[in-house]
């Protein structure tokens, strides 16, 4: 997905609102040029924190996340819990490693997978390495999607949101940003199930996504269940990053 098809897709559920001092924005304005700003990032460093409640019992998930384009990577993810566990992505510019994917956890052979970025003349770019290892990690979100550029992913990304509001500026953590909110839905076919808000600096940068859904599960309860999530990212754009994480990891 290219940036004019994003701007169409986005125009199609977004509506121009006016915030405390009367700017006229649009919440496909606001998220094309957040988008725009990580794809043209040569380098990103930082953290993504998912905490998922329902029931009143939470998990959560750290992303450790580090690349200097074209492709080196380095990409960790641990989640906390019952289902603890972690995940490990990782290229060197040459190679690049990840672990079996979940469908195949059950089968022989070994925990992780080495393959060359170079392939028949084609060097793999970063939405690549997460096309190819999402099926190797724990949380493939909207922070990672926009931050590594994916065209697949940023495609289902904006087909889960019905509907595009600009609510105006607000405050976060003592930081000034723009909010935007809508209905949102597990992918364009269906029904909205909930709703979702984006928080973006002023200067674009994606600070925190969260959901809300209510969702049936006769197994556990006649009645609706709510599920909240929330994402908070400290990734930084033209960070200093650490050399020495870009290598091959054949165990984790």
């Amino acid at each position: 997905m290219n940036l004019n098809s994003l701007v169409l897709l986005l125009s199609m559920v977004s509506a121009p609102q006016g915030d405390a001092a009367g700017t006229k924005s649009t919440p496909s304005e606001i998220l094309t040029k957040m988008f725009a700003r990580y794809a043209s990032a040569n380098s990103i460093s930082g953290t993504i924190a998912m905490t998922q409640s329902a029931n009143g019992a939470s998990i959560h998930t750290n992303t450790e996340l580090q690349f200097d384009r074209p492709s080196q990577l380095y990409l960790r993810q641990v989640r906390d819990g019952s289902t603890a566990r972690q995940w490990l992505v990782t290229s060197d510019g040459t190679e690049w490693t990840y672990d079996r994917p979940e469908s195949q956890s059950g089968a022989f052979g070994k925990p992780r997978y080495r393959e060359y970025v170079t392939q028949h003349g084609y060097r793999m770019t970063m939405s690549d390495f997460l096309t190819g290892a999402s099926s190797s990690l724990g949380d493939v979100n909207a922070m990672l999607i926009s931050a590594m550029s994916s065209k697949e992913w940023m495609k289902r990304l904006t087909g889960q949101w019905a509907s595009l509001q600009y609510d105006g500026k607000s405050t976060l953590d003592g930081q000034s940003v723009l909010k935007i909110s809508g209905q949102y839905r597990e992918n364009p076919s269906l029904a909205p199930s909930g709703t979702f808000e984006i928080y973006v600096s002023e200067a674009g940068d994606f600070l925190r996504y969260a959901t809300r859904q209510r969702m049936q599960f006769p197994k556990i309860s006649q009645d609706p269940i709510e599920i909240v999530t929330v994402w908070n990212s400290t990734l930084k754009i033209g960070a200093v990053t650490d050399p020495k994480l870009y290598r091959v990891v054949i165990a984790n």
